[in-house]
């Protein structure tokens, strides 16, 4: 008896056959790959950057680990949209101007978010980012946000390096950053912050580089930088300010280098405390030049000479003990105080005693650092480098349209004509 041609099953029959013959087309086990997009196997990613999307594209394959969705025209983002399995999530130079409540909140896999060069993204909910237990570094340059609201990095206690340069920042409220025990890398350059108050960088005893430059600082409190016991590098250049009442860099210990230049310093009796800080310093510096009085316009404040302070009231006795005091006190001297130890460093955590978790290993960061570069101020667009950046050279693409397996050609070419 001869087997039966494509022609002998029923049109149901037929159908079905093709079905399989599709079915079976399509290599075992991997996901759907969006339209526009290119997916890799290992690790599973995602990239559909450049593709003039006006929002996320639609079957995301919830396994992916890797999502770049950079230089679209992406409005609005909306909870339900990345999967669980999500580590790195690039939304940079898009349209971005709203983020619906619970987009991030189940992504418990997040190290790496993101959303920078969105210029319509002006404001943020205080729980945006609530969840993101082991995120890792968080990108919010150049979107135009005139200020954070109290909360908005709270819980994050895995993230080392927040990028909040060339915003609209007008001010940096007390405790912003008070649950961030393990940043090493703050970025507030080119904002518009006007003064720093006692208690804006409480809570942050991992600071390793603090860049405050190209902001329009005029005040900074005598008591700023406590706590900031690892500080190495700290830029104050061009900025209003005219002095440092105080002397606040008596708190930074481990400091190397420090700009100060593009300032206005007054070289009176103001100048005294930074004066005498430099003379008891040893840190690599850049010039300091004096704007005023007069006689001493483009002297380097460092230069001055100790006559040059004759006839200046002494310091304030009472209150250089009342800080060896306060210092005491938060060392933990005694008593139920309690200093939060932070990764080998005391500090604290809003006020709460106890220790803090130090950040769990990463899946893609190697000794701490991210596998790419520390992404600072860049053109708009980004240049191109950035974009073909995308996965590694050694990551599997999944093939667009995979090859017919052969063994099926023949059977194909009996179900299409009789379809």
């Amino acid at each position: 008896m001869l087997p039966p041609t494509a022609r002998d099953l029923p049109q149901g029959g037929r159908l079905a056959a093709l079905l399989l013959v599709v079915l079976a087309w399509v290599p075992g086990g991997a996901p759907a790959c969006p339209a526009l997009c290119t997916c890799y196997v290992s690790p599973p990613t995602v990239s559909c950057q450049a593709n003039n999307f006006s929002s996320v594209p639609a079957g995301l394959p919830p396994s992916a680990r890797r999502l770049f969705l950079q230089n679209n025209v992406i409005r609005a983002l909306r909870a339900g949209t990345f999967g669980p399995s999500t580590v790195t999530l690039w939304l940079y130079s898009n349209n971005i101007s709203s983020i619906q409540p619970g987009t991030f909140r189940h992504l418990p896999a997040l190290e790496e978010l993101d959303l920078g060069d969105n210029p319509h993204l002006r404001v943020l909910a205080p729980d945006t980012f609530h969840g993101l237990r082991r995120l890792q570094a968080l990108h919010l340059y150049r979107c135009q946000l005139a200020s954070l609201p109290s909360g908005i990095f709270r819980g994050l206690h895995s993230l080392q390096y927040l990028y909040l340069q060339e915003n609209g920042l007008l001010y940096l409220q007390d405790d912003l950053f008070a649950d961030l025990a393990n940043l090493s890398h703050l970025f507030l350059h080119g904002n518009r912050v006007r003064a720093l108050s006692e208690g804006v960088f409480r809570g942050l005893p991992s600071l390793d580089r603090l860049l405050l430059h190209a902001n329009r600082l005029a005040a900074v409190h005598r008591r700023a930088f406590r706590g900031l016991s690892r500080l190495t590098i700290l830029y104050l250049f061009n900025n209003s300010l005219a002095a440092l009442p105080g002397d606040p860099l008596a708190a930074l210990p481990a400091l190397q280098f420090l700009r100060l230049n593009a300032n206005p310093w007054a070289c009176d009796c103001r100048a005294r405390p930074l004066w005498a800080w430099f003379r008891r310093t040893r840190v690599s510096s850049s010039p300091v030049p004096c704007a005023s009085p007069p006689q001493r316009r483009g002297t380097d404040l460092r230069h001055l000479r100790p006559q040059d302070f004759d006839g200046c009231p002494e310091e304030d006795e009472d209150e250089e003990e009342e800080e060896e005091e306060e210092e005491k006190d938060e060392g933990g001297g005694g008593g139920g105080g309690g200093a939060v130890a932070v990764v080998g460093t005391p500090g604290r955590a809003l006020g709460r005693p106890g220790t803090l978790p130090a950040a769990p290993p990463s899946a893609f960061y190697r000794d701490g650092l991210p596998p790419h570069d520390l992404r600072g101020s860049q053109p708009r667009p980004p240049p191109p480098s950035r974009d073909s950046r995308g996965p590694p050279e050694d990551d599997v693409p999944l093939a667009a349209a995979p090859r017919l397996a052969p063994a099926l050609l023949p059977l194909l070419a009996l179900l299409l004509p009789t379809l």
